[in-house]
């Protein structure tokens, strides 16, 4: 049977998330003749069966697991995009959702394109805080992965899509080498992915800045070996933000995704 369709979510600590994350993508408005499949790779070795809703005929789901406990995301989505069946591909993380006709749009135009984006809107508490896309709106460029340094989702044709690094803001750097190949991309319009901040949110731990910033520091280093100034490029620019907002934090305590909303609402 053809699949044309794979999401993969990785999935660590989300007892309380996967649900509502799966029931976003139940209720999307897509052609039932469309085949999909829906990857759970399960990074904290717990049983997830239960949590999981009565899909639609289309759509199936896989369970899959990596070779440890919180081997880290990059290494997920490696596992998934390994055991994916789909002609194209599409990311989720298991406490944020879809709007929904995201993945309709989303289709035809990685269809049209290969590779396709959407706006991020955060949430805190079901709370929108702050939508960010690119500064043309119905594109995203590379130059706006430096300058809005949010996370950007890309629905890309499976032969496209390159292998994840397993370090920290590994979907960053893998949407950078995306952009790179095409330098601008469209985006669809009126649909969103819907980033969900949490009470304890990742990006509020105690030292997660500092070890962006060496992500962040790697990935600029590495670009610039391989002679890729715009990415390398990139990645000074964030570390650039980054720095700010931990100056910033150190009086707010509060989340990366509110600093840049508080920025752009100025």
């Amino acid at each position: 049977m053809k699949i044309n369709i794979s999401i993969i979510i990785p999935v660590y600590e989300a007892v309380n998330t996967l649900r509502k994350s799966l029931n976003s993508i139940n209720n999307q408005n897509i052609d039932l003749e469309k085949k999909i499949e829906i990857l759970l790779v399960i990074d904290d070795g717990k049983k997830y069966n239960d949590i999981v809703p009565k899909f639609n005929k289309n759509m199936s789901i896989r369970f899959l697991k990596t070779n440890g406990i919180k081997t880290g995301p990059g290494n997920a989505r490696n596992i998934g995009l390994l055991k994916a069946r789909g002609e194209y591909i599409g990311f989720l993380d298991a406490d944020d959702e879809w709007s929904e006709n995201y993945l309709k749009k989303m289709y035809e135009l990685a269809k049209k394109n290969g590779l396709s984006f959407a706006p991020t809107r955060v949430y805190k508490n079901n709370e929108l805080i702050g939508e960010f896309e690119g500064k043309n709106k119905k594109y995203l460029s590379i130059n706006d992965i430096g300058e809005i340094p949010c996370s950007f989702h890309p629905f890309v044709k499976r032969s496209l899509i390159n292998k994840f690094e397993n370090y920290r803001s590994q979907d960053v750097y893998n949407t950078a080498i995306l952009l790179n190949k095409k330098n601008k991309v469209e985006m669809i319009q009126n649909e969103y992915y819907k980033l969900n901040i949490q009470k304890e949110s990742v990006t509020k731990e105690k030292g997660f800045s500092i070890k962006i910033d060496q992500a962040y520091k790697k990935y600029q280093i590495k670009s610039l070996k391989m002679k890729n100034l715009k990415i390398s490029k990139i990645f000074a620019l964030r570390r650039i933000k980054n720095k700010k907002y931990m100056e910033w934090a150190q009086k707010n305590k509060k989340s990366f995704y509110e600093y840049l909303s508080e920025e752009k609402n100025g």
